[in-house]
């Protein structure tokens, strides 16, 4: 077999569980908007959702076991990326040789077993799309260079790209050095950039003609640092830039459940999102390619479920109907974003018949006064009629919430709760407000008195603490509905159906977890440790 060109690492956890678990009990209430409702307290450690189902049904936790064993366990990254699909899709067609390990933890001894079978060693990659700071993006590193020191490693992707919005990219030279990083990729679309790198590797020659480009030349801690100019690259797509060949490649990871992506960039300028700064022009698909994509994915063996990731899958509608057509000729199941305010009861009901099983709703908030400031072009009625339609045709979903965005009161937030009860939503999230300096909310940041960065901010009617009491608040109060960890959402679900579990049994699931938290949060306070006393 011949030498591999690439060994691309998609994914991994990103949440430090463990620095979680020994954090000091006694100190909880000091911290506990930052774990609950996303972790819940079990076998003396702070984990995650899925790793409390790991233990009830495998009798340990993830971490306890093989790597064999992890791979047939609960979690969430072992859902295939689609990030790590599409790369590989794209650059075979240019002869590159690319091996992904879609999960490292459930994965390391399949990469070391790659790594140390080729003659020549690999350039590593290391997708950031899920990351978001360089400790994160770092401790991947430092364990990918303790099999090799020497091993060159290229960081790109999402985090690396939104790294230059406010700096130069000479600002990567010291972050280099200090995780261990040869090349970094800063481009937004970097698929043809990393293409370039890999085709001058394997001819010997110098990257300095790759666009997009840091690198440092000779040994990390004393070479020399260069960088090559800033180029945009029209967005790529998995289905019109790269051949049918989905079945052509090796994925010993896939379970049911592929995911793909009709279109990149978002025709939407919602105020708290940076999508449309970072991502570029809306580029959709045509209906052709798509259908000739998807024959490819249905000759995957076992492959009959389809998540698409578009931000605004159902945008244009005539489009989105033309889709929808299409899917009815195949056996798979899907999910998907929805726009549910332009969604019809003619629609819907194509949808159902079509196969949807649950889509995303991204309604952030239920007053109309919030979503005029979040520039949402949507109104809570319109919300309202598309999640009653949902029920109507017995289309899972999941209803995600902002709390705290500028103009929130305690009267916008009870908004949000009636929005629920009222409309029976199934599923829902909430997520505090976090505040990025791209974004037109920024640009607004006077009108709102807003101040602060991240998940720190405050304005002229709420702060962040409050926005984080609220949440808890919310989630201790309502029954009605079930609540998911925003960072997982609609993933959570499609991915515990992908393992063989049904709606109803993922919801009575979720609503033991929930309860279970639930009691933790109400014991709070008492002596002992009996703020885990429920477990």
């Amino acid at each position: 077999m011949a030498d591999l060109d690439l060994i691309l690492v998609t994914q991994s956890n990103v949440v430090d569980y463990e620095g979680f678990g020994d954090l000091p009990l006694d100190r909880l209430d000091l911290y506990k908007s930052l774990v609950y409702p996303r972790m819940v307290h079990h076998g003396g450690r702070f984990r995650s959702h899925l790793d409390y189902l790991n233990h009830k049904r495998f009798g340990k936790y993830f971490a306890d076991a093989s790597y064999p064993e992890r791979r047939g366990m609960y979690n969430i990254w072992n859902l295939a990326s689609m990030a790590g699909v599409h790369l590989a899709n794209y650059l075979a067609q240019f002869g590159l040789r690319v091996r992904l390990i879609n999960n490292l933890d459930s994965e390391w001894d399949w990469f070391e077993e790659a790594y140390r079978d080729c003659a020549t060693p690999p350039l590593v990659g290391l997708s950031s799309t899920f990351y978001l700071s360089w400790k994160e993006v770092g401790g991947v590193a430092k364990r990918l260079r303790g099999l090799d020191p020497d091993m060159d490693i290229v960081l790109g992707g999402a985090f690396a790209n939104a790294e230059t919005i406010h700096q130069s990219p000479a600002a990567f030279e010291a972050r280099m050095r200090k995780y261990g990083f040869r090349y970094v990729l800063h481009a937004f679309n970097s698929e043809p950039d990393l293409r370039d790198l890999l085709l001058a590797r394997r001819a010997g020659r110098s990257p300095d003609t790759v666009n997009n480009l840091a690198w440092i030349d000779g040994a990390l801690k004393t070479g020399a640092f260069a960088a090559t100019g800033t180029q945009w690259n029209t967005p790529l797509l998995a289905l019109s830039d790269v051949p049918p060949t989905w079945d052509r490649l090796e994925m010993p990871f896939l379970n049911r459940t592929i995911q793909i992506r009709t279109a990149a960039g978002c025709p939407f300028s919602c105020a708290f999102c940076s999508y449309p700064t970072t991502a570029g022009p809306w580029k959709t698909v045509d209906a052709d390619t798509v259908r000739a994509h998807l024959d490819s994915v249905m000759r995957i063996p076992g492959v009959d479920r389809v998540i698409f990731i578009d931000d605004t899958f159902n945008v244009p509608p005539h489009r989105f109907k033309e889709l929808v057509r299409i899917f009815a000729d195949y056996p798979f199941e899907w999910f998907s974003f929805l726009r549910v305010q332009y969604v019809t009861e003619e629609v819907m009901a194509m949808m159902k018949d079509s196969g949807c099983r649950g889509v995303y709703l991204g309604i952030e908030s239920a007053s109309d006064r919030i979503l005029k400031n979040m520039n949402k072009r949507a109104t809570g009625a319109q919300f309202a009629k598309g999640v009653q339609l949902l029920n109507k045709y017995d289309i899972d979903y999941l209803a995600a919430f902002v709390l705290g965005f500028p103009g929130e009161t305690d009267a916008t937030v009870q908004e949000n709760v009636d929005f629920i009860r009222d409309n029976g939503v199934r599923y829902y999230s909430l997520k505090e407000f976090y505040y990025m300096p791209h974004t037109l909310v920024h640009e607004q940041r006077e009108r709102y008195g807003l101040t602060g960065d991240g998940g720190k901010w405050a304005h002229d009617t709420m702060t962040h603490d409050r926005a984080a009491e609220i949440k808890l608040e919310l989630f201790q109060s309502i029954d009605t509905s079930t609540h998911v960890d925003p960072d997982t959402s609609l993933w959570y679900m499609a991915y515990l159906y992908d393992q063989g579990l049904s709606f109803p049994e993922i919801r009575r699931e979720q609503d033991e977890i929930n309860g279970l938290m639930k009691a933790q949060l109400r014991s709070l306070g008492k002596p002992a440790d009996a703020a885990v006393a429920a477990e």
